[in-house]
């Protein structure tokens, strides 16, 4: 399977990839998500999709939907909650 496409640009792992406490986290979404059998479940790619581009994604979305630990979804438009209701 080839690795995701988005993968190189993703705002989520650029931003977060240097976080000691976060790196296994991010090692197994990068696996699952990018890599691996779950790259078509990935929500921040179906919200790229739907909204017309990555930077319509929220940074600290995770691949599975869900703020990181830390932070909220509190700043997210309404069109994002909406995708991943």
């Amino acid at each position: 399977m080839e690795d995701c496409k988005n993968l190189a640009n993703c705002s989520f792992f650029k931003k977060y990839e240097q976080e000691e406490w976060l790196h296994d986290a991010l090692k197994g979404y990068v696996n699952l998500y990018c890599k691996g059998k779950k790259q078509d479940h990935c929500i921040r790619k179906k919200v790229s999709k739907v909204l017309g581009g990555p930077e319509h994604v929220p940074v600290n979305m995770k691949p599975n939907g869900q703020p990181i630990i830390g932070t909220t979804d509190a700043d997210w438009s309404d069109e994002v909650k909406k995708i991943i209701s």
